[in-house]
């Protein structure tokens, strides 16, 4: 029976594809994309309900070909607090400056992080090469007492390639963007690389996008100011938008499973029970009818 009700609720999630497509037109029309003001709240709150529509449809073409514990239990997740941005934008659509804030946000924190993660890259590079040279000098040594000319000729062949060998082997322990390349260019070389291209290209980015997070601060108006958080919470974003009792239910079930929790770990349910996959399931289904709903309800309320 519950393999029948599954089936059948699968079944009516993949069937939103189509009005999830056609519901997307009208916030993806050419004259709204070409006209789009990025210092225009409503520009952003037509926008991003658009390609919200958009990234439902493709959910339904894409997760639920399978069911699998991990994959809906994300797709659940990320349609609350997708739910929650739309939500926000009916209340008052000051709040797509506030999404866009957090955009600006979000992507100077990548590229921050990036930054971070070449520099560290660099070090370990510039590191491993000093290591190379230091295990050189002490194989070479090791080389010199040797007395049988036969073996000492024999160990010299192949000095290079075990020094190598060690080294790639200990660097490949380290979590690294460039360990392999750095086998073929030299880790010395690469750190340069690392360091004149993709850390000059890293640093450009930080400063334009900087730049661009000072032009919105000084631009916004004080109401979109009081709307800001000063750290984006999903409990507090959906106790606005009267969400609270999903969200509770939604999180605390996620996170037992997404997370690398003692009652996730020291478990023996590692997937979702029949009666489980079809509460999400049901999730799922209603929230994507309700966003179809809220979509129509925005469009009428700004026509």
């Amino acid at each position: 029976m519950n393999v029948s009700e599954i089936d059948k609720l699968v079944h009516k999630i993949r069937e939103h594809h189509q009005i999830l497509e056609n519901s997307a037109i009208p916030f993806r029309t050419q004259s709204k994309l070409t006209s789009f003001d990025k210092s225009n709240c409503d520009d952003w709150c037509n926008s991003v309900y658009g390609d919200g529509l958009i990234k439902l449809r493709l959910f339904t073409e894409n997760n639920f070909t399978i069911i699998e514990t991990l994959s809906l239990v994300s797709v659940s997740r990320y349609i609350l607090e997708l739910s929650v941005w739309l939500n926000l934008f009916m209340q008052d659509s000051h709040y797509g400056l506030v999404y866009y804030g957090q955009l600006i946000k979000g992507n100077l924190q990548y590229w921050e992080r990036l930054k971070n993660q070449i520099e560290r890259e660099i070090t370990f590079l510039k590191k491993t090469e000093e290591e190379e040279k230091q295990l050189f000098e002490k194989e070479m040594l090791a080389l010199s007492t040797i007395t049988d000319k036969k073996e000492m000729t024999a160990a010299a062949s192949s000095l290079n390639v075990n020094v190598q060998d060690k080294i790639d082997s200990n660097a490949a322990r380290y979590f690294s963007i460039y360990a392999e390349q750095a086998k073929h260019n030299g880790y010395s070389y690469q750190a340069s690389l690392a360091e004149r291209n993709q850390l000059t290209i890293i640093t450009k980015n930080i400063s334009e996008a900087q730049q661009i997070q000072q032009e919105f601060d000084s631009s916004i108006s004080p109401q979109v100011k009081s709307l800001i958080p000063k750290k984006w919470n999903w409990f507090e974003m959906a106790k606005s938008v009267n969400m609270l009792d999903e969200y509770d239910f939604i999180y605390s079930f996620t996170s037992k499973l997404l997370h690398a929790t003692p009652m996730s770990i020291t478990t023996n349910q590692k997937n979702l029970e029949p009666q489980e996959i079809i509460i999400f399931l049901k999730y799922i289904d209603v929230k994507i009818r309700d966003i179809i709903e809220l979509s129509i309800s925005y469009l009428n309320k700004n026509t």
